[in-house]
């Protein structure tokens, strides 16, 4: 029965692709941190196991290939049922919202629970099936289980690699639903059950029409679920404003599904946006494309008050290029190298946010600490500002990227990194963790939160700025008289006058948090503390 062979490999593959596509499902509501995948493993791992267990039993009592058939139709409707699904039961949860652990994982078991304990059914029924006796069904169970193992390896990859980057993630569902009846219809037709045959194929059919219908929209508006930040970091600083939120009905201009993000262009009467899942990562006025909109990205000019006779950059993450593009305007004599681990994300940079094509800002598209190690040139400055929707690469912050870092840095040179937390407080013990961590590596760590209206306090949650260096930390006033020179030579620089006063002189306790490496760095864990 070589078409049984074939519904344990589909099915195998759509289970695994289905998992991997999940993790894009709830990434807009949830991130895309190790509590959400490991919701998604344990959920799949628990359909697993109670699918291979009730296919088992009911294959015992019900030796057919017409059970085969059924358990794949319903698998496909389990499938497809999650793009239709999935917008009000997120926003369920997110409203009742029993916790950041909580979350992902009651998500998951709604949305894709059912899905996998159906598909796992397909491999003990094949078996029951494919067995002629007692003498051989270990053979036939080892056999249809490395073939299903292997559609899921197939499925994996394909999903991972080449549909997530290509197909919506609706669409993609309903193309896994269409390919779990197909196979249906073929095990129909080779066992001769020819109304299973006519009832899957109709169903192929409105799955193929679902999936048409299913593609994503390239441009259009933002609905009300998609316009939010659903970030826990945002939740977090419950902000409505500059960087808490894109309203509903924002004209979208792009959209694509990237190997790392869901990615929207959207835009109102002013403001263009970069999101990523469920953050927004950069903004720029829409008449003036240097004009600053979020107040962080000035605080990257920074450098040049720490080290004024700069004149190579390399900046990590470049998002939108509002930061990189504002610096080479500024300073004509700085050469700007930026590293984005995502190539969509730079061809959007260049195409929708006006980043200059440049001999002096060049882009390569790397992992940026990979980068770093494959090339051995000095800097003046590194500059990092990468984060995912609501986490932060942790190989990006442990101790031995800031070894290499200070090993690629030129005599005086510094290393600035924006980051998130809070000063003190509930809250503060990834940015004393991350604080702690520098100063491992560099003597000198000076720290600049960005404070917008409201955010006075100490334990507000904000981006901060960091400098390291292995330089004395020179003082506020003459910082501040070293930038009014500065800007004096070069006029169209930011006023970093109040970043400069605002510096943070008091100690920061270290105690009670790690330092990162390679080998330990629960920077998830450490964000969710400051919810």
């Amino acid at each position: 029965m070589a078409a049984v062979g074939v519904a344990v490999v589909v099915s195998g593959a759509v289970l695994l692709g289905v998992e991997i596509a999940a993790s894009r499902v709830l990434s807009p509501f949830f991130g895309n941190s190790l509590f959400v995948w490991g919701s998604l493993i344990g959920v799949v791992l628990a359909g697993l196991a109670t699918g291979y267990w009730l296919g088992g039993s009911l294959v015992d009592r019900y030796p057919r290939p017409q059970l085969l058939v059924a358990v794949m139709g319903l698998g496909a409707a389990a499938v497809l049922a999650v793009p239709l699904l999935d917008e009000p039961v997120l926003e369920w949860v997110v409203g009742w919202d029993p916790g950041p652990r909580a979350n992902p994982l009651i998500a998951a078991t709604i949305l894709f629970l059912p899905a996998s304990v159906i598909i796992a059914g397909v491999s003990p029924i094949a078996v029951r099936l494919r067995a002629e006796s007692v003498g051989t069904v270990g053979r036939t169970a080892g056999h249809l289980f490395a073939l299903s193992t292997a559609g899921s390896i197939a499925g994996t990859l394909g999903t991972a690699f080449w549909l997530l980057p290509t197909l919506g993630t609706g669409q993609l569902f309903a193309f896994g639903a269409l390919a779990l009846l197909v196979a249906a219809a073929v095990v129909s037709a080779v066992e001769r059950i020819p109304i299973a045959l006519a009832a899957a194929l109709l169903a192929a059919v409105g799955a193929g029409a679902a999936a048409v219908e299913l593609a994503p929209d390239r441009t259009g508006t933002l609905s009300a679920a998609a316009s939010r930040n659903w970030s826990p970091i945002y939740r977090a600083r419950n902000e409505a404003g500059a960087i808490g939120s894109i309203a509903e009905s924002f004209d979208i201009l792009y959209q694509r599904e990237t190997r790392y993000h869901r990615l929207f262009v959207a835009q109102d009467e002013d403001t263009r946006y970069l999101r990523f899942d469920a953050s927004i990562q950069s903004a720029m006025y829409r008449d003036q494309p240097y004009r600053t909109r979020l107040r962080y990205t000035d605080f990257f000019h920074l450098a040049l008050a720490y080290n004024p006779d700069a004149r190579d950059a390399l900046f990590i993450g470049l998002g939108a290029g509002s930061s990189p593009k504002r610096l080479w305007r500024d300073f004509p004599d700085l050469r700007i190298q930026a590293v984005e681990l995502d190539p969509v994300v730079r061809d959007v940079a260049y195409r929708y946010f006006g980043l200059p094509r440049d001999d002096r800002l060049k882009v390569d598209v790397d992992d940026g600490r990979r980068w770093l190690d494959r090339h051995d040139e000095r800097w003046d400055v590194i500059m990092i500002d990468a984060f995912f929707a609501d986490s932060i690469p942790f190989h990006l912050y442990t101790t031995e990227f800031l070894e290499l870092a200070r090993s690629r840095l030129k005599p005086g040179g510094v290393v600035i990194t924006n980051t998130i937390g809070a000063m003190a407080g509930v809250g503060s013990e990834m940015l004393r963790s991350l604080y702690r961590t520098y100063r491992s590596q560099f003597p000198t760590v000076l720290v600049h939160p960005v404070s917008l209206p409201g955010e006075e306090d100490a334990t507000d949650f904000r981006n901060v700025i960091f400098v390291a260096t292995e330089q004395p930390a020179p003082g506020k006033d003459f910082l501040l008289s070293r930038w009014g020179e500065i800007a004096e030579r070069f006029p169209t620089v930011p006023d970093l006058r109040r970043p400069i006063r605002d510096r943070w002189e008091s100690p920061l306790g270290l105690d009670g948090v790690p330092i990162l490496t390679d080998d330990y760095a629960p920077t998830d864990s450490l964000l969710l503390l400051a919810q």
